[in-house]
Protein backbone atom coordinates (compact mmCIF):
# COMPACT_ATOMS: atom_id res chain seq x y z
CA UNK A 1 0.00 0.00 0.00
CA UNK A 2 1.48 3.41 -0.94
CA UNK A 3 2.50 5.60 1.97
CA UNK A 4 0.60 8.80 2.57
CA UNK A 5 2.03 12.30 2.73
CA UNK A 6 2.18 12.41 6.54
CA UNK A 7 4.16 9.18 6.78
CA UNK A 8 6.64 10.39 4.19
CA UNK A 9 7.13 13.81 5.81
CA UNK A 10 7.86 12.03 9.09
CA UNK A 11 10.48 9.82 7.43
CA UNK A 12 12.15 12.25 5.02
CA UNK A 13 13.89 15.49 6.04
CA UNK A 14 13.65 16.97 2.52
CA UNK A 15 10.92 16.88 -0.11
CA UNK A 16 10.42 18.73 -3.36
CA UNK A 17 8.50 18.80 -6.60
CA UNK A 18 10.86 18.08 -9.46
CA UNK A 19 11.18 16.92 -13.05
CA UNK A 20 13.58 14.17 -14.11
CA UNK A 21 16.04 15.61 -16.63
CA UNK A 22 18.50 12.71 -16.92
CA UNK A 23 18.75 9.07 -15.91
CA UNK A 24 22.02 7.23 -15.28
CA UNK A 25 23.78 10.52 -14.53
CA UNK A 26 24.91 12.58 -11.54
CA UNK A 27 25.84 16.13 -10.62
CA UNK A 28 28.48 14.98 -8.10
CA UNK A 29 31.53 12.99 -9.16
CA UNK A 30 31.66 11.36 -5.72
CA UNK A 31 28.27 9.68 -6.22
CA UNK A 32 28.34 6.30 -8.02
CA UNK A 33 26.06 6.10 -11.04
CA UNK A 34 23.76 3.23 -11.98
CA UNK A 35 20.43 2.86 -13.74
CA UNK A 36 18.65 4.19 -10.65
CA UNK A 37 20.62 7.43 -10.45
CA UNK A 38 18.68 10.44 -11.72
CA UNK A 39 19.21 14.15 -12.06
CA UNK A 40 16.08 16.06 -11.07
CA UNK A 41 15.32 19.72 -11.68
CA UNK A 42 13.68 21.11 -8.52
CA UNK A 43 10.62 23.24 -9.22
CA UNK A 44 9.42 23.74 -5.62
CA UNK A 45 10.70 22.74 -2.19
CA UNK A 46 7.93 21.25 -0.06
CA UNK A 47 9.76 20.97 3.26
CA UNK A 48 13.43 21.16 4.13
CA UNK A 49 16.08 22.09 6.70
CA UNK A 50 17.04 25.78 6.51
CA UNK A 51 20.16 25.06 4.44
CA UNK A 52 18.10 23.55 1.60
CA UNK A 53 15.03 25.77 1.44
CA UNK A 54 16.28 27.58 -1.67
CA UNK A 55 16.82 24.59 -3.95
CA UNK A 56 14.15 25.63 -6.45
CA UNK A 57 15.68 25.99 -9.88
CA UNK A 58 18.69 23.78 -9.14
CA UNK A 59 19.45 20.23 -10.18
CA UNK A 60 19.71 17.50 -7.54
CA UNK A 61 21.13 14.00 -7.90
CA UNK A 62 18.63 11.42 -6.66
CA UNK A 63 19.46 7.79 -5.93
CA UNK A 64 16.10 6.25 -6.72
CA UNK A 65 14.51 3.69 -4.43
CA UNK A 66 14.65 0.04 -5.44
CA UNK A 67 11.10 -0.36 -4.11
CA UNK A 68 9.41 1.71 -6.83
CA UNK A 69 9.50 1.77 -10.60
CA UNK A 70 11.93 4.43 -11.81
CA UNK A 71 10.41 7.51 -13.42
CA UNK A 72 11.03 8.42 -17.03
CA UNK A 73 12.88 11.48 -18.25
CA UNK A 74 10.37 14.33 -18.26
CA UNK A 75 8.26 12.91 -15.42
CA UNK A 76 7.35 15.29 -12.60
CA UNK A 77 6.75 13.99 -9.08
CA UNK A 78 7.02 14.81 -5.40
CA UNK A 79 10.27 13.32 -4.17
CA UNK A 80 10.77 12.57 -0.45
CA UNK A 81 14.47 12.22 0.29
CA UNK A 82 17.36 12.01 2.74
CA UNK A 83 20.81 13.45 2.12
CA UNK A 84 23.79 11.49 0.81
CA UNK A 85 26.38 14.11 -0.14
CA UNK A 86 26.71 17.86 -0.41
CA UNK A 87 29.43 19.80 -2.17
CA UNK A 88 29.19 21.53 -5.53
CA UNK A 89 25.72 20.04 -5.66
CA UNK A 90 23.34 17.97 -3.58
CA UNK A 91 22.83 14.21 -3.74
CA UNK A 92 19.94 12.51 -1.95
CA UNK A 93 18.44 9.06 -1.66
CA UNK A 94 14.77 8.57 -2.35
CA UNK A 95 12.65 7.62 0.65
CA UNK A 96 9.38 7.80 -1.23
CA UNK A 97 7.65 9.36 -4.22
CA UNK A 98 4.13 10.56 -4.92
CA UNK A 99 2.40 11.91 -8.02
CA UNK A 100 2.63 15.70 -8.19
CA UNK A 101 -1.16 16.09 -8.00
CA UNK A 102 -1.17 14.35 -4.61
CA UNK A 103 0.61 17.26 -2.94
CA UNK A 104 -1.10 20.01 -4.92
CA UNK A 105 -3.67 20.75 -2.14
CA UNK A 106 -0.76 21.52 0.20
CA UNK A 107 0.84 23.77 -2.39
CA UNK A 108 -2.45 25.62 -2.92
CA UNK A 109 -3.03 26.01 0.82
CA UNK A 110 0.42 27.50 1.38
CA UNK A 111 -0.17 29.98 -1.44
CA UNK A 112 -3.31 31.23 0.32
CA UNK A 113 -1.74 31.55 3.77
CA UNK A 114 1.35 32.87 5.49
CA UNK A 115 2.93 29.40 5.61
CA UNK A 116 6.54 29.46 4.49
CA UNK A 117 6.37 26.10 2.70
CA UNK A 118 3.65 23.76 1.39
CA UNK A 119 4.12 21.24 4.19
CA UNK A 120 4.40 23.79 7.02
CA UNK A 121 0.83 23.13 8.23
CA UNK A 122 1.34 19.38 7.98
CA UNK A 123 4.55 19.61 10.00
CA UNK A 124 2.70 21.55 12.70
CA UNK A 125 0.05 18.84 12.81
CA UNK A 126 2.76 16.19 13.15
CA UNK A 127 4.43 18.12 15.96
CA UNK A 128 1.12 18.50 17.77
CA UNK A 129 0.31 14.80 17.43
CA UNK A 130 3.78 13.84 18.65
CA UNK A 131 3.44 16.18 21.64
CA UNK A 132 0.07 14.70 22.63
CA UNK A 133 1.44 11.17 22.31
CA UNK A 134 4.52 12.05 24.36
CA UNK A 135 2.40 13.69 27.06
CA UNK A 136 0.49 10.44 27.45
CA UNK A 137 3.78 8.64 28.17
CA UNK A 138 4.90 11.13 30.84
CA UNK A 139 4.35 10.53 34.57
CA UNK A 140 3.43 14.19 35.03
CA UNK A 141 2.88 17.26 32.84
CA UNK A 142 3.28 20.62 34.54
CA UNK A 143 3.69 24.31 33.78
CA UNK A 144 6.38 25.99 35.82
CA UNK A 145 9.30 28.39 35.94
CA UNK A 146 12.92 27.52 36.70
CA UNK A 147 13.91 29.10 40.02
CA UNK A 148 17.27 27.41 40.58
CA UNK A 149 19.96 25.29 38.94
CA UNK A 150 22.72 23.30 40.58
CA UNK A 151 25.03 20.45 39.78
CA UNK A 152 23.91 17.16 41.27
CA UNK A 153 25.84 15.73 44.22
CA UNK A 154 28.41 12.97 44.12
CA UNK A 155 28.04 10.28 41.48
CA UNK A 156 25.25 7.84 42.16
CA UNK A 157 26.29 4.31 43.00
CA UNK A 158 25.03 2.83 39.73
CA UNK A 159 26.37 5.57 37.43
CA UNK A 160 29.50 4.67 35.48
CA UNK A 161 32.19 7.22 34.62
CA UNK A 162 32.76 7.52 30.86
CA UNK A 163 33.48 10.06 28.17
CA UNK A 164 29.73 10.10 27.56
CA UNK A 165 28.81 10.87 31.18
CA UNK A 166 25.52 12.80 31.39
CA UNK A 167 26.81 15.40 33.92
CA UNK A 168 23.61 15.44 35.97
CA UNK A 169 22.19 18.74 37.15
CA UNK A 170 19.05 19.53 39.13
CA UNK A 171 16.56 22.23 38.20
CA UNK A 172 14.17 23.66 40.76
CA UNK A 173 10.75 24.29 39.24
CA UNK A 174 8.04 26.46 40.75
CA UNK A 175 4.98 24.63 39.39
CA UNK A 176 1.94 26.84 38.80
CA UNK A 177 -0.25 24.31 36.98
CA UNK A 178 -0.48 20.51 37.01
CA UNK A 179 -2.01 19.16 33.82
CA UNK A 180 -1.54 15.51 34.77
CA UNK A 181 0.23 13.41 37.37
CA UNK A 182 0.24 12.94 41.13
CA UNK A 183 1.57 16.41 41.96
CA UNK A 184 0.37 19.65 43.48
CA UNK A 185 1.53 23.16 42.53
CA UNK A 186 4.69 24.28 44.29
CA UNK A 187 8.43 23.58 44.26
CA UNK A 188 9.82 20.40 42.72
CA UNK A 189 13.29 19.15 41.79
CA UNK A 190 13.92 17.80 38.28
CA UNK A 191 17.04 15.96 37.13
CA UNK A 192 18.51 16.55 33.67
CA UNK A 193 21.76 15.77 31.78
CA UNK A 194 23.78 18.95 31.24
CA UNK A 195 26.35 17.25 28.98
CA UNK A 196 26.70 18.43 25.37
CA UNK A 197 27.86 14.97 24.32
CA UNK A 198 25.95 13.62 21.31
CA UNK A 199 24.07 11.16 23.55
CA UNK A 200 22.63 13.98 25.64
CA UNK A 201 22.76 16.97 23.32
CA UNK A 202 19.05 17.03 22.53
CA UNK A 203 17.88 16.65 26.14
CA UNK A 204 16.33 19.85 27.55
CA UNK A 205 18.80 22.16 29.32
CA UNK A 206 16.72 24.37 31.65
CA UNK A 207 17.77 28.01 31.97
CA UNK A 208 17.31 30.39 34.90
CA UNK A 209 13.81 31.96 34.94
CA UNK A 210 12.71 29.82 31.98
CA UNK A 211 8.98 29.21 31.94
CA UNK A 212 7.43 26.34 30.07
CA UNK A 213 5.50 23.12 30.04
CA UNK A 214 7.54 20.18 31.30
CA UNK A 215 6.91 16.48 30.67
CA UNK A 216 8.30 14.70 33.73
CA UNK A 217 9.37 11.08 34.04
CA UNK A 218 9.90 9.21 37.30
CA UNK A 219 13.58 8.91 38.19
CA UNK A 220 14.67 5.29 38.63
CA UNK A 221 17.39 3.69 40.76
CA UNK A 222 20.02 5.54 42.75
CA UNK A 223 19.50 8.72 40.70
CA UNK A 224 16.17 9.17 42.50
CA UNK A 225 18.07 10.45 45.55
CA UNK A 226 18.71 13.65 43.60
CA UNK A 227 15.23 14.33 42.25
CA UNK A 228 11.92 12.46 41.93
CA UNK A 229 11.57 13.31 38.23
CA UNK A 230 13.84 13.74 35.24
CA UNK A 231 13.69 15.16 31.72
CA UNK A 232 15.61 13.40 28.94
CA UNK A 233 13.61 13.56 25.70
CA UNK A 234 13.81 16.62 23.40
CA UNK A 235 10.03 17.01 23.71
CA UNK A 236 10.10 17.08 27.52
CA UNK A 237 10.15 20.87 27.30
CA UNK A 238 7.50 22.84 25.43
CA UNK A 239 6.74 26.58 25.42
CA UNK A 240 4.00 27.36 27.95
CA UNK A 241 1.49 28.41 25.28
CA UNK A 242 1.53 24.85 23.92
CA UNK A 243 -0.62 23.85 26.91
CA UNK A 244 -3.66 25.15 25.01
CA UNK A 245 -2.86 22.87 22.08
CA UNK A 246 -2.46 19.89 24.39
CA UNK A 247 -5.72 20.59 26.19
CA UNK A 248 -7.62 21.08 22.94
CA UNK A 249 -6.37 17.75 21.59
CA UNK A 250 -7.49 15.96 24.75
CA UNK A 251 -11.07 17.25 24.63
Amino acid sequence: MPEDVTELVRKAPLSFLGTVTRLGDTRLASVPVDDRTAVVQVTQVLHAPDAFKRLAGSEVTVQLSANAAPPAVGDTAAFFTDGIAYGEGLAVKEVGRLPAETVQPHVSHAARTADAMPFSALQRDIQDADMVSHAAEADAVVVGVVTGLQQAGERAADERISEHAPEWWVAQLDVSHVESGELTPGRISVLYPNSRDFRWYDAPKPQASQEGMWFLHTTEGALAEWAPFQILHPDDYQPAHRLETLQAARR
